[in-house]
């Protein structure tokens, strides 16, 4: 078996054995190659492979002639990003180049200064296939910290079909990861069947992980039942490994919620909070909160998001402090209520906040104030979520309160919103009723003020 197969086999200890020998008895340029071959191998290693790495440059550098490569200095620029070093050392070791491998190199090193964009842009076909599948890899990683979850996946799926052994089954996992965060249910169980499918015997981490991945996708696809047989599974499996990740029993708890089994939900996500660590909590508390909302716990509610709000670095932190200001409008504390929505849409809670808003203005009966805060509010939603058909069914209601006023506008509104409510919904008859007579007072070239 040569090198490079060995390699894609993953039998790193005959490449090592093999390099090794190479640079110690070949002659000067075939031991130079080796070298830069052996700090490849290295650095595929990451932190742990850094200092054989160095010590396989520093020995190709003694040979000579290699100062001026554009794949020894790529290796160094990648060890050197690797140990945070700035972009001001990093990036003028690079040289312009064709070479597939050493561009490979360079894109690690852009990936390890943060520069998502310009790895996608350095990437070149036609490496090794050892170096092939951690380039699709590589390609996965850049897009994902670039929030393009669907090419992601599908380039993580590219590098498992090069891949073999676990390399594919990890890809696959991956790549069911990316599905799920695009929304696409159906795509991430495919990829878990094909993991599956890949790889003989899984270890308990891996399985646990496998498992947590199929109950999300039964989720996103609406079978909690599926759900929570999966995330039982991988709660076993995490007991047997050893590693016990606070997101598990937060999956268990969304499946028991949409079971309708509230009390064990919150069981289950406490022991989600017990397992957090600081910047998981608000993940968990957010949970917490909106369930305990929905439930009508609003006190409960109240307090969860309270405590979330007390921990740093949350990304959905607009969201949750508007969640925080409709469980103090359900508690019918307008001013309090009132102040937390106005925060929220400061910090980028737009239509959330100005729901809360048009319902504190709608029950004052200040319906003027409402319509617009509702208006506001469908307007910055995304269409069909949860807030723009809030929204939209509130803009219909208002005008109908305001003496059925621009009926063109209500018909609109309720046409729209119509298609996304199911038919015993009590709102889609009561915004039928209002189309239909909206629509009568069209026909009938009225207008009512």
């Amino acid at each position: 078996m040569g090198v490079l197969e060995a390699l894609h086999h993953g039998d790193y200890e005959t490449a090592i054995e093999a390099l090794t020998r190479k640079a110690l008895f070949g002659r000067k340029e075939e031991a130079k190659e080796a070298l830069l071959l052996l700090a490849e191998v290295h650095s595929l290693y990451g932190e742990e492979g850094l200092e054989r790495a160095h010590q396989a440059l520093e020995e190709a550098y003694e040979l000579g002639g290699v100062e001026h490569l554009p794949l020894y200095r790529a290796l160094l620029a990648e060890l050197l990003a690797l140990e945070g070093r700035s972009e001001r050392e990093v990036l003028p070791l690079f040289l312009p180049t064709e070479d597939p491998r050493a561009r490979y190199h360079q894109a690690q090193a852009l990936f390890y200064l943060g520069r998502f964009e310009e790895v996608l842009r350095t990437l070149k076909e036609g490496l090794p296939a050892f170096l092939a599948w951690r380039a699709e890899g590589l390609k996965g990683r850049a897009l994902e910290r670039l929030g393009r979850f669907g090419e992601a996946a599908l380039a993580y799926e590219e590098g498992a079909g090069i891949a073999l052994g676990l390399e594919r089954y990890w890809l696959l996992l991956d790549a069911a990861a990316m599905w799920l965060e695009a929304g696409e249910g159906e795509r991430a169980l495919l990829a878990l069947k094909e993991a599956e499918e890949a790889v003989g015997e899984e270890g308990p981490e891996d399985g646990a992980t496998r498992h947590y991945l199929l109950a999300r996708s039964h989720l996103l696809l609406g079978n909690p039942t599926l759900a929570l047989e999966a995330i039982g599974k991988a709660l076993e499996l995490e007991e047997e490994s050893g590693h016990r990740a606070y997101g598990t029993p937060l999956v268990k708890g969304q499946a028991l919620l949409q079971l309708g089994r509230y009390a064990e939900a919150m069981e289950s996500f406490r022991e989600a909070l017990r397992r957090a660590e600081p910047g998981e909590r608000p993940y968990v508390l957010h949970e917490m909160g909106v369930a305990a909302l929905d439930q009508g716990a609003y006190l409960e509610a109240e307090e969860h998001l309270r405590a979330l709000l007390k921990e740093e670095g949350y990304p959905y932190r607009a969201s949750a402090r508007a969640d925080l200001a409709e469980a103090l409008y359900r508690q019918g504390r307008y001013g309090e209520a009132e102040e937390e929505a106005r925060r929220a849409i400061a910090e980028g809670a737009l239509a959330q906040g100005e729901l809360v808003l048009g319902h504190i203005a709608y029950d004052l009966m200040h319906l003027e104030e409402a319509l617009e805060h509702y208006r506001r509010a469908a307007e910055a939603a995304e269409e069909g979520s949860r807030d723009w058909t809030a929204a939209q069914e509130m803009v219909v209601d208002t005008l109908a309160q305001l003496g059925y006023r621009h009926p063109e506008e209500m018909v609109a509104r309720a046409q729209a919103v119509l298609p996304y409510l199911h038919p015993t919904d009590e709102w889609h008859a009561a915004l039928s009723a209002y189309l239909e007579r909206a629509r009568a007072l069209l026909q009938g070239g009225r207008r009512l003020n």
